[in-house]
């Protein structure tokens, strides 16, 4: 409904489909509006984003109302970010993908030096944490970027690794996956407010979002770290926790 009030789907709807990215940013955040901010949002992107830090910027946002400080990509001459979210003391822009890239990159490292004026990426989130930096005066200032786990974490690294995101802006990310997997261990008092989001639970399901969390094993005894475990009669499957890795936050891991 919001992407169409706003123009991103033809009157004709030719262009409406299950594909289509703007579609699915008008129905996660047009419905989570109707619910406070404290009691959802909030926690939903404070508990998901990395880096953690990000986080800790969310969760002092004490807003519960915030219908009417939401705005669905509003113009600006640097681009649209599809969601901008201007409290009283902080602003956070979100920008959405689903299926698609970014619209636009550079190989802008940095601030390179030309003709003794600095160079502007032209990079989609570069440009968008310009125009948080411009209208968030005074505020704190949040760019969140919400994508497919591999997706995002990927953008994320070469982002920030090339320093083009506007000084004071934070940057985070967010994978779908753990946007659905937050929502879901929500538990809402009110009726009205759990309905609204279980909706916007089934539909991230839908989409494809939900993945694998948890490994269940019941044993008759504590887990050591550093120990091997054998199951019975399986002699030939054991797990080793035991690993000269450096886990770190943000990746994945495969063991084969």
């Amino acid at each position: 409904m919001i992407a169409e009030i706003k123009g991103k789907i033809s009157q004709t709807g030719y262009n409406l489909n299950d594909r289509l990215e703007d579609n699915l940013t008008g129905n996660v955040f047009g419905a989570m509006r109707y619910i406070p901010f404290n009691l959802a949002l909030r926690n939903i992107l404070a508990k998901g984003v990395y880096p953690p830090g990000i986080g800790e910027l969310i969760l002092g946002i004490k807003t519960e109302y915030w219908g009417d400080k939401v705005q669905f990509w509003p113009y600006d001459r640097e681009g649209e970010i599809d969601v901008l979210v201007d409290f009283d003391d902080a602003i956070i822009g979100i920008e959405v993908k689903y299926l698609s890239g970014l619209s636009s990159d550079d190989d802008v490292v940095a601030e390179k030096l030309m003709d003794n004026e600095a160079e502007k990426s032209c990079n989609q989130l570069a440009r968008e944490s310009r125009i948080i930096a411009k209208k968030g005066a005074g505020k704190t200032k949040i760019l969140l970027f919400i994508a497919d786990s591999d997706f995002c974490c990927n953008v994320y690294e070469d982002v920030t690794e090339r320093g083009i995101i506007e000084d004071p802006v934070g940057f985070g990310y967010l994978s779908w996956q753990s946007v659905l997997s937050q929502m879901q261990l929500l538990a809402l008092d009110n009726p009205f407010y759990q309905i609204i989001l279980d909706d916007v639970i089934s539909l991230l399901i839908k989409k494809g979002f939900e993945s694998f969390t948890n490994m269940y094993v019941t044993l008759d005894a504590d887990i050591a770290p550093e120990g091997y475990y054998d199951f019975g009669a399986y002699d030939s499957c054991a797990l080793s926790f035991e690993t000269d890795i450096l886990i770190e936050g943000g990746v994945y891991y495969e063991f084969s």
